[in-house]
């Protein structure tokens, strides 16, 4: 979305995120989260509008490039499945029951329940499988069609 559909959400300006993960320190940190944060923001919103009946129209000659960009998403997504389970193992700072409790929710929101960081991440990872697969079997049949055709101008037989 932008400003000009009416949409709230505003893409950050790559160049400043790359600025930011070049500091040294916290502000490097921020940077790679807010990378992280805008990269599944912006995955959020494509699966959104598929699972919304939404549709996109892709070259033919790119289809395969995209299904394998797909592909690679969810093989990212599950690579960094081990990173996530950190969330869920955070040690207490202290013993008092403030920082027990902080770190009892911290791990709650990483994968303690169905709608937790971590269960929603192999959804996503899921859904780009999905979609990977769709486009290739799109681009198969296109391309028997696409064949069926050119034989039956020539007499042929069809696949």
């Amino acid at each position: 979305m932008s400003e000009g559909d009416g949409g709230t959400y505003q893409p950050v300006d790559q160049r400043q995120i790359q600025a930011m993960q070049a500091m040294p320190g916290p502000a490097g940190f921020m940077g790679g989260v807010v990378n992280v944060m805008t990269r599944a923001a912006d995955n959020a919103a494509l699966a959104a509008a598929q699972a919304a009946g939404g549709s996109m129209l892709v070259d033919p000659d790119q289809v395969d490039k995209l299904a394998q960009f797909f592909r690679g998403e969810a093989e990212e997504l599950r690579a960094r499945q081990s990173e996530n389970y950190v969330l869920a193992s955070v040690e207490p700072p202290g013993s008092d029951p403030v920082s027990t409790q902080a770190a009892e929710k911290y791990g709650s929101v990483g994968s303690g329940n169905p709608e937790s960081y971590l269960d929603n991440y192999l959804k996503l990872a899921d859904l780009f499988d999905q979609v990977a697969e769709r486009l290739e079997q799109g681009a198969n049949q296109n391309r028997i069609d696409d064949q069926n055709a050119a034989d039956s101008m020539r007499g042929g037989r069809l696949a």
